[in-house]
């Protein structure tokens, strides 16, 4: 395990920090401080940009004989006098990173980088954590003498426990990683990037982009209008590619806000099974049960035994959980023979025969039901999802609470907002 030693000394108390030779004599003073984001659990100092006599010169990290607050001394005798210049990789903490926002993955949340704690780590400094604090942010108007230089070690989130955005450094090539946004929920993600400036939010959904899945999951989640400006970004073949991979239903109401002239050649661009679900979806007007209904449904016989049931759900992987949460019986014909919910199937014995272990529900949706009456209908019936179904009574989709709550929210309560949005 790595030795992190005290202090942490802060990196804006680091920028524009005395420079003094071996001796002590001022030779200068630190412009910046570069690392390496990429290399190890905590990035690494490689070296100062410093300014001597009007030159902006590198001095590595292994010059440096001493680092405190607003001072730094240097080992050597020798500098070398050719003029800075970044190398792949490199990050400049002052130009790049502070005073702008992070992720802080742990906590699924947008952070400022108010100041940064540098901290011998095994012997080297490195980048330790991020300071997320207001009061710090006024480094640069507060006379440096009145501050202590440090940053205490309980006011600190661990750098092991951010990300940075870095789009905008020319010299980075980094993309946000992968790895660390599958650790939070699709809602998660798509709260970062509603909350996130466009070009932050555009790195996020260039990062999940690698996998095709998640990125269906957090468009989703997306308010309309973050929707239709990173669908416009692409291009019809690109944006088919993601509706392809949403539910039905998400992708018809994302499809309804695209310009109608790039409707129908995405439309065709669909796989076939989706685009004949999206198309039948389309007929419908949103605001009834067939505008909000998904058409996939786990459905098995009148006559199936819970055990079937039961099975009948575990291969619907395909489906979400809401979808998942209601069996559907359907008759000889057919047609729909009642509901009945997994929550009480799972409590019958497998061999029993499910409509007389599961007292089956017989309510169903219109096509044409309005909002009200499907919110009515729902909480009558205590179901967490209900079927719709055609003029013979046929089952042609399912509307969730999930599904209900997303017609009924107000459009003002979908701007999540983080309380340290800039």
């Amino acid at each position: 395990m790595a030795t992190v030693e005290r202090p942490y000394i802060s990196a804006a108390a680091t920028v524009n920090a005395a420079l003094l030779d071996r001796s002590g004599e001022k030779l200068g003073r630190v412009d910046d401080v570069v690392v390496r984001l990429a290399d190890g659990h905590y990035p690494p100092v490689v070296g100062l940009r410093v300014r001597i006599g009007g030159r902006e010169l590198f001095v590595p990290a292994q010059q440096i004989a001493s680092l405190q607050p607003y001072k730094v001394q240097l080992s050597g005798d020798t500098l070398n006098l050719a003029r800075f210049e970044r190398r792949p990789g490199e990050v400049l903490l002052d130009d790049d990173v502070l005073g702008r926002r992070l992720i802080d993955v742990a906590a699924g949340r947008l952070v400022h980088a108010h100041d940064l704690a540098l901290a011998r780590v095994d012997g080297w400094w490195r980048v330790v954590g991020v300071d997320p604090r207001p009061a710090s942010g006024v480094h640069r108007l507060v006379p440096w003498r009145s501050r202590t230089g440090l940053v205490p070690p309980e006011a600190l989130t661990d750098w092991a426990d951010v990300e940075p955005f870095v789009g905008h450094v020319p010299s980075a090539s980094l993309l946000l990683p992968l790895r660390r946004l599958r650790r939070l929920h699709p809602a998660q993600i798509a709260d970062l990037v509603e909350n996130a400036s466009r070009d932050e939010g555009s790195q996020i959904i260039e990062a999940v982009h690698d996998d095709p899945e998640l990125e269906a999951d957090v468009f989703e989640e997306l308010g309309v209008e973050h929707q239709r400006r990173f669908v416009e970004e692409r291009s019809d073949a690109e944006a088919a590619a993601l509706l392809g991979e949403m539910a039905p239903d998400d992708a018809a109401d994302l499809l309804t806000e695209i310009d109608q002239e790039r409707r129908a050649p995405i439309l065709e661009a669909l796989p076939a099974e989706q685009r004949d679900k999206v198309r039948r979806l389309l007929a419908y007007h949103p605001d009834t049960a067939g505008g909000m209904m998904g058409p996939d449904v786990v459905g098995v016989a009148a006559t199936a035994r819970v055990g079937d049931a039961l099975a009948a759900v575990r291969a619907a992987t395909e489906l979400g959980p809401q979808q998942r949460s209601a069996i559907v019986l359907l008759a000889e014909d057919g047609t729909l023979a009642g509901t009945v919910a997994l929550s009480d199937v799972v409590a019958a014995a497998p061999a029993a025969p499910l409509a007389e272990a599961v007292t089956p529900v017989a309510a169903r949706l219109r096509a044409e039901t309005d909002l009200p009456a499907v919110a009515v209908m729902m909480s009558d019936y205590n179901l967490t999802a209900l079927p719709v179904v055609d003029a013979a009574d046929r089952v042609i989709g399912l509307v969730t609470v999930d599904d209900l709550l997303d017609a009924m929210l107000p459009p003002e309560w979908r701007r999540r907002r983080e309380d340290d949005r800039a």
